[in-house]
């Protein structure tokens, strides 16, 4: 009977012990872990779906920029287009491109393309040596042609009474140049009667009735309406003497 106890006895220590070690166990909370990457902060997260910070800032930056280059590329493409009406109305202008009535007898040259002149037989305009007056124009015949200071233009006024002292030089086709006298200086006007009178530097020609003989020069300075008459050199001008 008495083994019997101490056994018991000694059953019973051990399960003791097993109770206090789970206990001692139980009790103790185990040390928490360190985490090695700290957490980021809540605010530097971005809320979901908000532009990138580098998006705001490049935006206005592009915005100056396009209309900067933009702004200057339509001043040169106005300014063309402002400048361009002006050459096209300079050049559709009738006043620039039409000559002036009469122009080619001021400047001297012949009138010879204002009329559509016939076939038929030219007049003749030779020169002759004069004492006093030099080399002068005639007609086929040696006499004396004459300019009329009353003529402005290729157009004669001497008409009526005139023609009968003063008889215009006239001819049936293109005027024949004859030795000494500028083909170039040649042609020929329509007078009121439907005759084509000839010219010579846009000056009308005429013989004096009062001229008998060729070379005669009886006709210079006599007066018609105010104005003179004069004798005509080589290049169309005028002689006085």
């Amino acid at each position: 009977m008495i083994r019997t106890r101490r056994s018991r006895g000694l059953a019973a220590v051990p399960v003791a012990a097993a109770a206090l070690l789970l206990a001692a166990v139980s009790g103790c909370a185990a040390p928490p872990v360190p985490n090695p990457i700290p957490p980021a902060p809540e605010s530097a997260a971005p809320p979901a779906g908000a532009a990138p910070e580098s998006a705001p800032a490049s935006a206005p930056e592009s915005a100056p920029a396009s209309a900067t280059a933009a702004a200057p590329a339509s001043g040169p493409a106005d300014a063309a287009a402002g400048t361009a009406p002006d050459a096209t109305a300079a050049a559709a202008s009738p006043g620039a491109a039409s000559p002036a009535p009469g122009a080619s007898a001021s400047a001297g040259a012949p009138d010879a393309g204002a009329v559509a002149l016939p076939s038929g037989p030219g007049t003749t305009v030779a020169m002759t040596e004069t004492e006093g007056l030099g080399k002068i124009l005639v007609d086929e015949r040696g006499r004396t042609l004459y300019l009329f200071d009353g003529d402005t233009s290729t157009k004669s006024t001497c008409y009526e009474d005139c023609t009968e002292e003063w008889i215009p030089l006239t001819t049936a086709g293109p005027p024949v140049a004859g030795q000494g006298v500028d083909d170039g200086l040649l042609g020929a006007s329509v007078r009121t009667d439907g005759s084509y009178q000839v010219l010579y530097k846009g000056h009308p020609l005429y013989r004096y009735a009062g001229d008998a003989e060729p070379g005669d020069t009886n006709g210079r300075g006599a007066g018609y309406g105010g104005s003179d008459w004069f004798a005509v050199d080589a290049v169309g001008d005028k002689v006085r003497g």
